[in-house]
């Protein structure tokens, strides 16, 4: 299955963690790196995200709408596994079994350590606010991926 790993965008301070919102250059940011997101899957002919799970906080959930206004997924979920704090990111117990291609939004250090474990590798560089990720994922766990796409920063000129 095909696993794309997308950091939210960035947001702004509050009061609590769990309340920063996308701020206006957070929103334009994801947008951008949707828009090079979608013409790499079109070019590479990756067959693009059917559903979208995301961390419920509400950064990662602006994100997530955003993403699905710029790649039309079929299915957006919510999942509590995917709150920062977490430590069972790399097991995937987040994924969806019969998906071909499923969209994470998350946080980091989180997203940057499932890749480097899943493709068993501490090359790849951290995930910035609105970075991506496209893994080729065999199996969840140490080595169980190949990392076909990398986008630390997202889009970015």
């Amino acid at each position: 299955m095909l696993v794309t790993v997308w950091r939210h965008g960035e947001a702004g301070s509050a009061a609590r963690d769990a309340d920063r919102t996308l701020t206006a250059h957070g929103v334009s940011h994801v947008t951008a790196s949707a828009e090079l997101f979608k013409g790499w899957c079109q070019r590479s002919g990756v067959i693009a995200p059917s559903l979208c799970t995301h961390s419920p906080l509400v950064r990662a959930q602006q994100t997530a709408s955003l993403l699905h206004d710029a790649l039309a997924f079929s299915m957006t979920k919510e999942c509590e596994k995917l709150v920062p704090g977490h430590a069972d990111y790399v097991q995937g117990l987040f994924l969806e079994p019969n998906c071909d291609h499923q969209l994470v939004v998350g946080h980091q250090p989180y997203l940057s350590h499932l890749i480097n474990v899943w493709c068993d590798s501490v090359e790849h560089a951290s995930l910035h606010p609105s970075g991506f990720a496209t893994m080729q994922v065999t199996l969840a766990s140490r080595g169980g991926a190949e990392l076909l796409r990398c986008e630390p920063f997202g889009y970015h000129q």
